[in-house]
């Protein structure tokens, strides 16, 4: 043994002095293995234990080694082994306790770890204490009680120990008692360590803080909390270095017993004048900060007692304002009152119904509170001197001032709704904004820009417009700002102006004066980044509220000057979405059919000629040698096909009423797909990005122009499978195709169309590799656009055509069934669906069929990939069911069992029985049930599976009353509680 503590030593040497990074990584591994050895044991308790070793890097080592064998490896100790270990710790603690603080710690930890793999029928705890006991008749014996008395609850509540942590806090809870006598013993002696006199009264305030936490006080009656003599000794500990535990044993205390709140407001004046009147003049952060948190909490816990407005009360609401205006360097203390007055807000809001006249009361008290309030928010609301000054491109606000705005958002409404909002929005801008001789700070009007927009919502639902003058002057002094002013906070200021625009669009957009100044303004902003998106989403707003007042010649110009720039701007798309929304809105409302053609045509040019350019035979050729031109024309195509999408867009909805061969969809069509046809047959698809635009661009055209575009059927679906097949992770073509599908394959004459497209698509190798939810799940995408195709052809073809396609309803119906069980939702959900359709539209044309006495093409089909795919289906199903995403599939699930049912009980009465009957469907139930994993199912879960499930699905009535609902009960219980069983990858 001393040779491998010698061996110990030296590693740890190494490993913490020596200067070679090889020779500290080889001590660092060799001491992991050590630690893994059984002689780790012997080993490490001999270091702690022999007086000869005295090196502390040693030592911690040793305790460190301990702690973790006992948490990983304790339970394979004999008890004797256990005894004479805890004997070892205690020797060891007993002479580190005057030592180096974090060696005890480690020591002590290592001791409550022994406890916690104790059997709790041998009283550990006991045992424990009465050893612990001796120590005090020692020098420092009460160090090593403090110290374990304090990382001992911690430990219990460790989330390691959950399974068995209620009977441990029990345990540890019946000695609530004599810990609390030590500690008050303690406390009164004044007890000093000659090694550290700044940590005694820290040291009994952690462990009392630990055990409150633990929950000691809820041993004793309720009503002696407060009078405990523990209480006075934690707030005689309010000063020095004790403060901050101090304020943390009383938090702890007030959020667990319902009686403290009462008494501890009548301390508050105290606290006040002794503490925190001293702290703001002094400008002591760290009191203030205590202090604000201990306060609100006690308003907090008990708001009733604050709404009784007592002198105390009183007190309270004026000492957490000073804490609110309190100038510190970050928002820390102003936000942790923010709870607080949210809360109290709230319960005052709350006292109305039958109480109002009660409401009115404690508003009427409150009212010169909660103005403050506004004034002190906002204040504290604000940026520095220091970033209000800054210059600097990019600048934003500091992230404690977003996280304290954020939270102010819930406050600030209710506030509006406590005052009223005429007399919220009065308390900001009372006045009105200051003359050219007295300027207000722009941090100012900033912060104040922000709680206006804030409590936007409740002043539009009160209705009562105020007087928004002052924020037309804003408007009209940024919107006469050159470009090149914009910079640094000014664009913060900015964007909060732009911000308060968007809210309030439908008021401030009345007046046909203020039209062109928002205009300028939103325009000057757009480009800037940080204003951006508010400035992009304010245009919106303007155009969509007042489209008349835009309509002027004037506001056109600067609206076609704003897209025009968009090349330029290079905005994020959601963004450039919003502008182009924007201005389509108002040229869709132009009544002259010529100039909206004019304008829609020059909106659109700078698009039409960039996609022109890219396919050109030459840009081939060219970008290959000059991959980064190439790259930025492949970005401005995609750009442009989003601008040409969002345009087609926005004409169909606000031209809805109008046929679309009177208005300028058909127009801008005939430019638009020639080009696009071109683009589509081009080797650039091969661009994902650019695949995804020009599809998507394809999609809206085929939705805003109708039966115009079926003529262009032929072409554009044969476009969409070839690109396919030439780039198949793309699944966009088949998107589209849906998209096609849902609008025309209803059509008889273009019915054959969709098939041959629908075959192309399925005998693509991505997808008939689809042959596992593991490979399902690594292109969900893929699947999801493939069954949402094949749904669409099922609800729309017609059952002639279908009836023709047998074997390609059977592939995609297998792939389907593959994939419901996969574990990306939208890809197995979307594959559910396609099989409930499939099955929905089979049994509609079976009924057909059995009541016309005739056996149509698509119902023979539909029994024939019925009986060839319902085993696997049923498997996929149960598989599907299980796993934490299961209960999302109930729904699905149960109405694809409930249609199978349905077509067995139908063929029963046809000569289909001989294929597909009721005693199909039960043996594959049975098949499916019992080839589930051993593990999966309790002893007779699966014999019980099978007889209620076929119980229920014989109870006869697709869909209908109590059997339904009592199927979908025992799906939805299966899945319930198999919801941590996993989902595995079925093939």
């Amino acid at each position: 043994m001393e040779e491998l503590q010698r061996k110990v030593a030296e590693a740890i040497h190494v490993l913490n002095h020596d200067p070679l990074s090889s020779n500290r990584v080889a001590a660092n591994q060799w001491l992991v293995h050590f630690q893994q050895t059984p002689e780790a044991w012997d080993v490490s308790t001999s270091l702690l234990t022999s007086p000869i070793v005295s090196l502390f890097d040693l030592q911690f080592f040793a305790a460190q080694i301990l702690r973790r064998k006992i948490q990983n490896e304790a339970s394979n100790l004999q008890s004797n082994a256990k005894d004479a270990l805890l004997n070892a710790l205690l020797i060891a603690a007993k002479r580190y306790s005057s030592g180096v603080p974090q060696l005890l710690t480690q020591i002590c930890l290592a001791l409550s770890a022994l406890l916690l793999h104790a059997d709790l029928y041998s009283k550990p705890f006991d045992k424990l204490m009465f050893a612990l006991q001796s120590l005090q008749a020692h020098d420092d014996g009460n160090v090593v009680l403090l110290e374990l008395l304090t990382v001992l609850p911690e430990e219990i509540s460790d989330s390691r120990h959950v399974s068995h942590q209620s009977d441990l806090r029990q345990e540890l809870l019946s000695h609530t008692s004599m810990v609390l006598d030590f500690l008050l013993q303690q406390s009164e002696k004044q007890y000093v360590s000659p090694l550290y006199p700044q940590h005694d009264n820290r040291k009994i305030l952690r462990c009392l803080l630990s055990w409150v936490r633990a929950g000691c006080f809820s041993e004793i009656p309720q009503g002696a909390v407060p009078s405990h003599p523990l209480l006075n000794y934690v707030f005689n500990a309010l000063q020095g270095t004790t403060f901050d535990l101090a304020i943390e044993v009383l938090v702890e205390l007030v959020t667990r017993h319902e009686d403290l709140p009462r008494v501890l407001l009548y301390k508050v004046q105290l606290l006040r004048d002794t503490l925190l009147k001293p702290a703001l003049i002094n400008a002591d952060p760290k009191v203030v900060s205590g202090l604000a948190c201990l306060m609100s909490e006690i308003g907090q816990a008990a708001p009733c007692l604050i709404v009784e407005a007592s002198h105390e009360a009183l007190i309270l609401t004026d000492a957490l304002l000073s804490c609110v205006s309190f100038p510190s360097e970050d928002w820390e203390i102003a936000d942790s009152t923010v709870q607080f007055w949210s809360t109290f807000a709230t319960y005052i809001l709350s006292l109305g119904g039958n109480r109002q006249n009660e409401t009115n009361r404690v508003k009427d008290i409150f009212l010169p509170v909660l103005s403050a309030l506004v004034d002190a928010l906002v204040l504290r609301a604000q940026v520095d001197e220091f970033t209000s000054s800054d210059e600097s491109p990019g600048l934003d606000l500091p992230d404690g001032l977003l996280h304290f705005r954020n939270n102010l958002l819930e406050l600030l409404v209710d506030i509006c709704q406590l005052l009223h909002p005429t007399t919220f929005v009065s308390k900001l801008f009372f006045g009105g904004l200051p003359s050219s001789d007295v300027s207000m700070p722009l941090r100012e009007i900033e912060a104040k820009l922000f709680a206006l927009n804030a409590v936007s919502e409740v002043i539009l639902q009160e209705g009562e417009a105020f007087d928004f003058s002052l924020i037309a002057q804003l408007v009209s002094a940024f919107s006469v700002r050159p470009s090149s002013e914009l910079k640094g906070f000014l664009c913060v200021v900015y964007r909060s102006l732009a911000d308060v625009v968007g809210s309030f669009s439908r008021w401030i957009s009345v007046s046909p004066s203020n039209a062109r100044p928002l205009l300028l303004f939103l325009a000057g902003g757009i480009s800037e980044p940080i204003c951006t998106h508010a400035c992009a989403s304010a245009l919106r707003k303007i155009c969509e509220d007042a489209p008349a007042v835009i309509q002027e010649t004037s506001n056109l110009d600067i609206l076609m000057w704003i897209g025009e720039c968009l090349e330029q701007w290079n905005l994020a798309l959601e963004d450039e979405e919003e502008v182009i929304s924007a201005i389509t809105v108002i040229l869709g409302s132009v009544a002259n059919k010529e100039l909206q053609n004019k304008l829609l045509t020059q909106l659109l040019s700078s698009s039409y000629g960039v996609l022109s350019t890219l396919v050109d035979d030459d840009v081939e050729s060219s970008g290959r040698q000059n991959p980064a031109t190439y790259t930025r024309m492949l970005s401005s195509v995609t750009r442009g096909l989003y601008r040409i999408g969002t345009v087609l867009s926005h004409l169909a909805t606000s031209l809805s009423s109008v046929p679309v061969a009177d208005g300028p969809i058909l127009s801008l069509l005939t430019v638009f797909w020639p080009i696009l046809e071109k683009l589509f047959r081009s080797e650039h698809m091969e661009s994902g990005s650019l695949a995804a635009a020009a599809c998507r661009a394809l999609s809206v055209a085929v939705q805003s122009s109708g039966e115009h575009f079926m003529l262009l059927l032929p072409s554009v679906l044969e476009c969409l499978s070839r690109n396919f097949l030439s780039f198949q992770s793309q699944e966009c073509y088949i998107r589209t195709g849906c998209v096609i599908a849902e609008e025309f394959c209803h059509k008889e004459e273009y019915g054959s169309l969709f098939i041959t497209t629908f075959e192309r698509f399925t005998q693509a190798s991505s997808l008939m590799g689809i042959n596992s939810s593991y490979i399902c799940d690594q292109e969900p995408d893929l699947v999801e656009a493939y069954v949402n195709f094949a749904s669409a052809l099922i609800r729309g073809c017609h059952k002639e055509l279908l009836g023709n396609s047998g074997t390609l309803l059977e592939i995609s119906f297998q792939k389907a069934a593959i994939s419901c069980t996969a574990m990306h939702r939208g890809a197995a959900l979307a594959a559910l669906s396609y099989l409930s359709d499939f099955l929905e539209v089979s049994l509609a044309s079976m009924i057909e069929s059995v009541n016309c006495k005739s056996e149509g093409s698509f119902s023979v089909v539909s029994v024939q990939v019925v009986s060839h795919c319902g085993e696997g289906l049923l498997s996929n199903l149960v598989y599907a069911l299980l796993g934490v995403a299961a209960m999302s599939r109930v729904h699905k699930c149960s109405t694809i069992l409930q249609q199978l049912a349905a077509i067995c009980s139908l063929c029963e009465r046809t000569s289909w029985k001989e294929i597909l009957c009721w005693k199909s469907l039960q043996g594959w139930l049975n098949s499916a049930v019992w080839a589930l994993p051993s593990e999966y199912l309790k002893q007779g879960e699966a014999e019980k599976i099978v007889r209620e499930w076929s119980e229920a699905l014989g109870g006869g009535g697709h869909m209908q009353g109590k059997h339904g609902r009592a199927l979908k009960r025992l799906v939805r219980d299966f899945a319930d509680s198999h919801r941590n069983d996993p989902n595995l990858n079925i093939i």
